[in-house]
């Protein structure tokens, strides 16, 4: 496969200014066509981005030969229904996160895509930003030692009355969930790059302050395959926004600090404090697109495939106490 031919499933805000930018920024990646109910919206959309056709109907974009991909970027309860759909068309993914609003949905997505032979990728794009590459890196080639714990620390005031914020956020029907589905599933798919297999989880998930009809406040704990722990706090109700990651060893630790910043520090014993930063990717997905097309092309495995974007699910279900 020498190109991916993109259509657009959901012409909202992420695709606009996250997910659609690097479908035809990337080399090899094509923006052909997108896809929404309302024809003005998505008319602009297109000659915005340079698409070649738009749509009004979904079983019109999937009958597009032309395609060979496409980007989900609707709301999380139609993910299921619209990737069952895709890949019965043949058509690889990249599907919005969370996955989908339970875990069987989850599974279903992954057993469709499976016997279509189309390639299914969760858009958890942080795990591609330079400095938790670089972290990664760090990590593996032993400069903090012996892993042994990583925390998470994301917060920040969500209003669902602000004009400019969308409700959606807040139904559960719509959502599947708050604070942990929305910003925690992007920190456990990141801790799960980093840290590798989780073995068990315990936490809390729960309204704590806003009145909504989603949890607001979410901490948990994971233990790891490896014996390593993680820590986490995710809110939506706390006055100063915070977003670090660090991972501690028996040598040193690492941090991120914010994550979206490309700031990354190490500090050991033997070395003292060192500042690498790293050179924010052009726009969020990139790394995702690209990895995308290395994987078509060299059949080496994605970064955030079906399988592990089942295992987030999995593990914001244990927080959660249920097995949705």
């Amino acid at each position: 496969m020498a190109t991916l031919r993109w259509g657009i499933l959901g012409c909202g805000d992420v695709a606009e200014y996250k997910g659609g930018p690097p479908l035809y920024a990337v080399d090899d990646s094509e923006l052909i066509a997108v896809m929404r109910r309302d024809r003005a919206k998505a008319e602009s959309f297109a000659e915005r981005h340079g698409a070649k056709r738009f749509y009004t109907d979904i079983d019109d974009l999937l009958a597009d030969d032309e395609l060979n991909a496409i980007y989900i970027a609707t709301h999380p309860y139609l993910h299921c229904e619209h990737t069952l759909r895709v890949a019965e068309a043949g058509k690889h993914i990249l599907c919005e996160k969370p996955m989908a609003m339970t875990i069987e949905e989850c599974q279903r997505m992954v057993d469709a895509c499976h016997n279509a032979n189309v390639t299914l990728m969760l858009a958890y794009y942080r795990n591609f930003y330079p400095n938790i590459v670089k972290m990664k890196a760090l990590m593996d080639e032993g400069a903090i030692g012996d892993v042994v714990l990583a925390r998470v620390n994301h917060t920040g005031f969500y209003d669902p009355t602000r004009h400019d914020l969308h409700s959606w956020r807040v139904d559960p029907k719509i959502s599947g969930g708050g604070v942990l589905m929305d910003l925690g599933s992007h920190r456990i798919s990141l801790l799960q790059y980093l840290m590798g297999e989780v073995e068990s989880v315990q936490g809390y998930a729960e309204v704590v302050h806003l009145d909504i009809a989603v949890d607001d406040s979410a901490v948990f704990t994971l233990r790891f395959e490896s014996g390593a722990h993680a820590v986490a706090n995710i809110n939506w109700n706390v006055g100063v926004s915070i977003d670090d990651v660090e991972v501690y060893g028996t040598e040193g630790y690492l941090r991120c600090s914010p994550l979206n910043s490309g700031n990354l520090t190490l500090e050991t014993k033997s070395v003292g404090q060192v500042e690498m930063n790293q050179t924010p990717l052009p726009h969020t997905h990139t790394g995702l697109v690209e990895d995308f097309i290395n994987h078509l092309k060299t059949g080496e495995p994605i970064r955030c495939s079906g399988e592990a974007g089942l295992q987030t699910n999995a593990i914001i279900a244990q927080v959660y106490g249920d097995v949705r």
